[in-house]
């Protein structure tokens, strides 16, 4: 026990030093003290961008190998931007159960459903998991029991309107 809390603690105290140097190439955030704020700093004709998350005290990181990727921090990217289409209200009500599911869920649908329905599926890194398209109906079931134990955002467009909730798989 004791040597996993020791190797806990060197490749964290490691990192900490490796994520402050501003020429390193994976140094996507960090936080210098406890006010939330961020800034632009420019170093050696580069640009930084600092941001600091209110109660936390030390660093923010990330490191990636190609197929994990390691994030440290309060501060996570925002994914929503990335899977919102901007010209699409956020105004579609739905249903989803259960929630948390095991093997899949069940989008059920307030309103008449008069066009195709967009279901997509992304993981909380923003990872793009299931598209499908739907004919007009008022639920639709997926199966996503390939899925693993975790959080996921579900987006639904029908009808002009879209919505993204968060799911969880036990």
């Amino acid at each position: 026990m004791k040597k996993i809390l020791l190797f806990f603690l060197i490749v964290f105290g490691i990192s900490s030093l490796v994520a402050q140097t501003t020429s390193n190439t994976m140094l996507v955030r960090s936080t210098t003290s406890n006010v939330g704020s961020s800034e632009k700093v420019t170093v050696n004709n580069k640009t930084y961008r600092i941001q600091q998350s209110v109660g936390q005290g030390s660093i923010i990181g990330l490191a990636s190998n190609g197929k994990y990727t390691l994030r440290q921090g309060f501060i996570q990217p925002n994914v929503l931007s990335k899977i919102t289409d901007k010209n699409i209200p956020i105004t579609l009500q739905i249903n989803t159960y259960p929630n948390p599911f095991t093997e899949g869920i069940t989008v059920s649908f307030t309103d008449n459903v008069t066009t195709d329905i967009n279901i997509v599926l992304y993981d909380v890194l923003g990872r793009l998991l299931y598209s499908k398209k739907h004919s007009p109906k008022q639920s639709v079931h997926i199966n996503l029991e390939h899925l693993a134990i975790g959080n996921y955002l579900l987006k639904v467009q029908t009808n002009q309107q879209q919505i993204i909730k968060n799911i969880l798989k036990k």
